[in-house]
């Protein structure tokens, strides 16, 4: 028989099924509906046995309680994950458009100068269009200023990528702009000595800093090279063997007076810095190699300051590696040899190509 009673029916049929005044077949069809019909079993459960109508309602009861708590349960628990999201999104998103990092130096281009009225000019570009400066900060003890700001993503809050700041020098020895120094000691210094600063190193023996150390001073701008180090006893070398084939002689020039001078003063116990190339000329090719020792580089400096304009404290500066101990120093020097170069090379005829004035290289030139 088909179990179709409805629950009216089988409440109506109950009394007769407890007394037994009822048909086998409607008994079983009655049976049927109870086992799928919890409401209707209680109905049934009252009648036969009282206690155990109470035990079931209030079990129930219960079941019904359980469930509501495990509905509020799952909602209290979507709230929460659906709060902490909206926390942490929103959380994530001031850190980008509203507070963001630091601004670090790599991520600017600079121009800066000193007027008549000795008040430096700080000039400060984003080098990425999508990020914006904001919140610029002005801090001076004991004649340091301290010069900082934050990078966030643009938006309709923040939305320039630059900065345009003044600093009065009077009182001032040092400017540092975002960590790096772009002032002291009455020398503007540019992003090309403060990153060769930045190079140092005290062994010749770790080619890792050696490595940055040729790549600040503007050696891996162009030429493919290798290194050979002798620093079984002094004096020490580094020798930078040219892979390249060269077209005349001025990879000696410019390894004397420009790259050799400043691998000197940026490595401290390097003694000599050493060269080899091979020109390639319609006569052939010709093997040339050249040593540039610290003697030689401190004397030939000593030229230069002399001829110099210079006040007496950087005369004083005996070595090459004495400029190197400050940023500064290391901007006169950077000035001074390459204002040499232009001297060794004034009598050819030269294509000139500038870089942009935060990069750390110098400029290359090309033989016509």
């Amino acid at each position: 028989m088909k179990n179709d009673l409805t629950c009216a029916v089988v409440r109506d049929l109950l009394p007769s099924c407890v007394e037994n005044l009822a048909a086998a077949e409607t008994v079983q069809a009655v049976e049927r509906h109870l086992a799928a019909c919890p409401d209707c079993a209680a109905k049934h459960a009252a009648m036969v046995d009282p206690e155990l109508a109470a035990k079931l309602e209030e079990e129930r009861r219960e079941l019904d309680y359980l469930r509501r708590v495990k509905r509020r349960s799952w909602f209290r628990i979507l709230a929460a994950v659906v709060c902490t999201v909206l926390v942490i999104a929103g959380g994530f998103a001031a850190k980008i458009f509203l507070i963001g990092t630091p601004i670090q130096p790599q991520t600017y281009a600079l121009r800066h100068y000193v007027d008549e009225e000795n008040v430096l000019h700080l000039i400060i570009d984003c080098v990425n269009s999508a990020w914006a400066y904001h919140g610029w900060k002005t801090e001076e003890t004991d004649g340091v200023v301290e010069i900082s700001g934050r990078s966030v993503t643009v938006s309709p809050v923040h939305k320039e990528g630059w900065g345009r700041l003044k600093v009065p020098l009077e009182g001032v020895r040092e400017v540092r702009l975002c960590g790096d120094v772009v002032y002291q000691d009455g020398v503007v210094v540019g992003s090309a000595a403060m990153h060769r600063y930045g190079a140092r190193t005290p062994y010749v023996g770790e080619a890792p800093a050696l490595g940055r150390v040729a790549e600040a001073v503007g050696l891996d701008a162009q030429w493919s090279y290798t290194t050979e180090l002798a620093t079984g006893q002094r004096p020490y070398r580094w020798t930078i063997k040219f892979q390249d084939h060269w077209g005349d002689t001025s990879a000696g020039e410019w390894m004397r007076y420009y790259y050799g001078p400043q691998m000197l003063a940026l490595v401290d116990n390097l003694d000599e810095v050493g060269w080899t190339y091979t020109t390639a000329t319609s006569s052939g090719k010709t093997f040339c190699e050249g040593v540039l020792t610290l003697e030689e580089a401190d004397a030939h400096l000593a030229e230069l300051l002399e001829g110099s304009s210079l006040d007496g404290r950087w005369k004083e500066l005996k070595s090459v590696k004495d400029f190197a101990a400050t940023p500064a120093g290391m901007q006169v020097l950077y000035d001074l040899l390459w204002e040499d170069l232009e001297t060794v090379f004034n009598s050819r005829t030269w294509i000139e190509t500038v870089p942009s004035e935060s990069s750390p290289d110098g400029p290359d030139f090309l033989e016509t």
